[in-house]
Parts: C-alpha cells; sequence; structure tokens
C-alpha cells in the first residue's frame, strides 16, 4: 500500500508547483534555420617545380631500355618474297635489352653553382631474345662497360653541363648503347615555375634512331623526339606526372644514298608514362616511359641470281614497328654534411 500513497503524493506535489510557478509560458518561436554558405572552390593545386643539383650526394640510378621489333612487313617484286618473308620472321619478336646501374658521385658545388660529379657503371647486363629463344652476345663490352669512368659537372639545376671520359677500356660498342639517353631519362629543365595540375612542359630533342639500319645511306638516322609531360597529381611530397612519348622525322637528316628514305612516325601504342618528382629535394625519382614507333622504309632493291627480271633496278619498301620502355628508378642520398633543404 506505500507504493501507490507515494505516487499519490509526488502527482499531488507536482500539480502543486505547476500552480505556483504561473500559467504556462508559450514556446519561444523556432529560431530561423541558417542558409549554409555557398562551398569555397577548393584551391587549385600548385607545384612550385625548382631541379636542383645535390652537392655530396650518390645518385644511384637503375635504368632500364627495352626495344622490341612487334611487326616487320615488306613490299617487293615476287622474286624477292621468299627471301623476304624469311626475314621477316626471323625479325618480327626479337627483343634487345640493356641493363644499368649507373652510380654519379658528385663534390661541393663551386663558386659558379656547379657541381663536379663523378660517374661509372658498376653494373651492366646486355640481353637478346629471337624467335623466343634467348641468347647472349659473344662480346667484352659488358665486362668492358664496367671500367669505364666519367667526370663532369652538373649546373645548378642538376643538368649535365659537361661530361668526359676519364678512364677506362675502350669499346667501339659502347657507342650503340643507349647510354647518352639514360643520362637524359628524366628532364632536363632550369629555373622555377609553378604548374597546375593539368598544366605541364614539353621536351624537345634530336637523338639517334634506337635501331640500327643496316641499310646503305641509313646507318646513321637521327630522329625528333617528344615527351610532354603533365601534372597528375600532388602527394606526400611527390609530384606525379603523365609522360607521352610521341616521334617525328628529324628534318636535318637526309639519307647519304640515292632512292633511299626513311620516314619516322607514331606506332599503334598508346605512348604513354609516368615520372615522380621529389618536390623538397628537387629530384626526379622514378620513370617509366613506353612508346611505340613505325619505320617506313624506302631503298633500291639488288638484283637475284637467276632472276633476269630483277636486273631491272626496282625499289622495296620496309614497314617496322618497334615497341620501346625506358625505365630508371634513382636513390639520391646525401654523404656527408646536412642539406639545407
Amino acid at each position: 500500500m506505500r507504493l501507490p500513497i507515494a505516487i499519490g503524493w509526488l502527482a499531488a506535489w507536482a500539480g502543486f508547483a505547476a500552480l505556483a510557478a504561473g500559467p504556462p509560458k508559450p514556446p519561444a518561436p523556432a529560431a530561423a534555420q541558417a542558409t549554409p554558405a555557398a562551398p569555397k572552390a577548393a584551391a587549385a593545386a600548385v607545384l612550385h617545380f625548382v631541379s636542383k643539383a645535390r652537392p655530396n650526394s650518390t645518385y644511384d640510378l637503375a635504368g632500364r631500355f627495352d626495344i622490341m621489333n612487334r611487326s616487320v612487313t615488306f613490299e617487293a617484286p615476287d622474286a624477292y618474297k621468299d627471301g623476304f618473308d624469311f626475314w621477316a620472321a626471323r625479325m618480327k619478336g626479337q627483343k634487345r635489352g640493356e641493363v644499368y646501374e649507373i652510380l654519379t658521385v658528385t663534390q661541393e658545388a663551386g663558386a659558379n653553382g656547379r657541381v663536379p660529379f663523378r660517374r661509372t657503371i658498376p653494373k651492366f647486363d646486355l640481353e637478346f631474345e629471337r624467335q623466343g629463344q634467348p641468347f647472349a652476345a659473344n662480346s667484352t663490352l659488358e665486362r668492358d662497360l664496367r671500367t669505364m669512368v666519367w667526370e663532369g659537372t652538373l649546373d645548378p639545376s642538376g643538368n649535365v653541363d659537361e661530361k668526359h671520359k676519364v678512364g677506362g677500356k675502350d669499346n667501339p660498342e659502347a657507342d650503340t648503347l643507349q647510354i647518352p639517353e639514360m643520362d637524359r631519362i628524366f628532364p632536363l629543365l632550369k629555373g622555377a615555375r609553378d604548374i597546375k595540375i593539368g598544366e605541364g612542359f614539353e621536351e624537345e630533342r634530336v637523338v639517334p634512331l634506337p635501331t640500327k639500319l643496316d641499310i646503305a645511306g641509313l646507318e646513321d638516322v637521327t630522329i625528333t623526339m617528344r615527351r610532354a609531360y603533365t601534372l597528375k597529381s600532388l602527394d606526400n611530397g611527390l609530384a606525379t606526372f603523365d609522360v607521352k612519348t610521341t616521334y617525328a622525322n628529324d628534318p636535318a637528316f637526309k639519307s647519304k644514298t640515292e632512292n633511299t628514305t626513311c620516314s619516322i612516325s607514331n606506332g599503334s601504342g598508346s605512348g604513354a608514362g609516368d615520372a615522380v618528382f621529389e618536390v623538397k629535394r628537387g629530384v626526379f625519382v622514378r620513370t617509366r616511359m613506353a612508346s611505340s614507333m613505325r619505320i617506313d622504309i624506302e631503298a633500291p632493291l639488288r638484283p637475284l641470281p637467276g632472276h633476269p627480271e630483277t636486273d631491272k633496278p626496282s625499289l622495296g619498301k620496309s614497314h617496322i614497328d618497334l615497341d620501346i620502355v625506358y625505365f630508371a628508378d634513382q636513390t639520391v642520398r646525401r654523404v656527408w654534411g646536412e642539406d639545407k633543404d
């Protein structure tokens, strides 16, 4: 019986308190709902791009160059068909690879801001594949290259200002390698610039054809190579660029043999790639650039024994489609002293 009495007493006390407080006040009008502010446009990400030479440091670059004959076709009179079919089958799918470790050691910068360096290639491998079968070159090139030493200077932006060989065994085959392109695998830029996402820069230069043509007058073909760098992202101190590689004729190149021509164009591949730049230290640390090239050749045909119809001079056409990949992964470390940036 105590519980109902307690409840009744509490109810009576609540009624008394309500009367003592007076009549209930009307509810306060609802506050006007605040109109949300219009969202501010996100500030465009901007890269303050400054390429730098790193003094008293080591640049350790693992690089690779691969080239493959994706397709080879010929146009010639019927008398040449069997011979050209043989060479087309032999050339199709042929691959060549050059694998490098390139070590560059820099010293203190001079008064002009240029940084002396010493460069070696402690590791190098040359790889071949023909009709799906790997084979080794019978050469001392790999061993000789590991003995070579170069010295030179970097400009304040980290570009090779000058370079000359100071030691090692000479081997003329070294001139056929992609060492100059490995030296230039990252873009060479001077000064500072601001780059927004979706913007970028281009680099165009004349380079040797990356494969040797054993055709009279076309032994030293040069081409125009253009790489377009577009800033894709900026995150955690790294700027990533999309890279598009395209090829064209070098207007200055002329064949040394009459009725012999070579035309360069882009192949059917995408020519896509990327490059990663470490913003604070001002160095590129990684790149992979895939591309494709079309080579169209027209040259006189030699007469064939037993085929009188070929004694009259005529022209044959060759069409070569190449797939090309450059890769580099670079680590830059301070050897002594402290970085000031």
